[in-house]
């Protein structure tokens, strides 16, 4: 009997040390990849308006100016300048964004029957927009994915690849739901933003509202995957919630 226990230990030990060698001959690419959840927001710096404010655009208000004919940025694409989200600081260190809204249907109809924009807004009139960057001393136009990638891919960062999915995408962050108390929630618990690496980038979720037309307006949850490379996929559109107090706001 104890040559039966000593043969089962010893072969009991060698399926351990047979096991171990196997899982060690493993290739490294069949390791799951590292996962990395940030739902913090990032500490950016208020975006600086001082190099937007004194090229011929007058400001309407604190987060708005219209551009003059023959302005900087009018000769550039940009028919009004609207405030950025701070987040897209992110992109680039020393540089200030705002958002450049270019009217196609009126103001430029002969100059580009295809105007580029990195996402459309408005209802009966349309926009396209894009994004007006300065740095070092020189006004930069990024009318499109193309130029978006082209200037500020490789993503290395979560950070950094928030600000290029909201400047891509027009979508917004929400970090909290402190101010939805009332609202009409379609799920429970609502995930609020997050950013989770990859194995060819980032995936990260965005809110959008639908806008145009008369109430509901429902609030999406879109879910995007941006790689290293600076494309941008979106994954899934969720409805999320809607606020009652718009169900009779009636948007042209």
């Amino acid at each position: 009997m104890a040559f039966k226990k000593t043969r089962n230990t010893l072969f009991f030990f060698l399926l351990f040390v047979l096991l171990i060698v196997s899982a060690c001959a493993l290739p490294l690419s069949s390791l799951p990849n590292p996962i990395k959840n940030t739902n913090t927001p990032p500490v950016v710096e208020e975006i600086n308006p001082s190099p937007f404010q004194d090229i011929g655009c007058i400001w309407k208000t604190n987060t708005e100016a219209v551009c003059n004919q023959g302005s900087i940025p009018q000769k550039m694409g940009c028919d009004k300048l609207t405030n950025a989200s701070d987040y897209i600081n992110s992109l680039k260190a020393d540089s200030e964004f705002v958002i450049c809204s270019y009217r196609a249907d009126l103001t430029h109809m002969d100059e580009n029957s295809d105007p580029k924009g990195l996402w459309d807004s408005g209802c009966k009139t349309p926009w396209k927009q894009r994004l007006l960057v300065y740095s070092n001393g020189d006004y930069l136009l990024i009318s499109d994915q193309e130029d978006l990638k082209y200037n500020f891919a490789p993503l290395t960062s979560p950070d950094q690849a928030l600000a290029f999915a909201i400047a891509a995408t027009g979508f917004s962050p929400r970090f909290d739901v402190a101010d939805l108390t009332g609202f009409r929630m379609f799920v429970d618990p609502l995930q609020i933003t997050t950013v989770q690496s990859t194995s060819d980038g980032f995936e990260l979720n965005l809110f959008s509202q639908q806008l145009c037309g008369c109430g509901p307006h429902t609030t999406f949850m879109q879910t995007i995957n941006v790689t290293h490379s600076g494309d941008v996929k979106i994954l899934e559109s969720l409805p999320v919630f809607e606020n009652p107090a718009e169900d009779n706001l009636c948007i042209d």
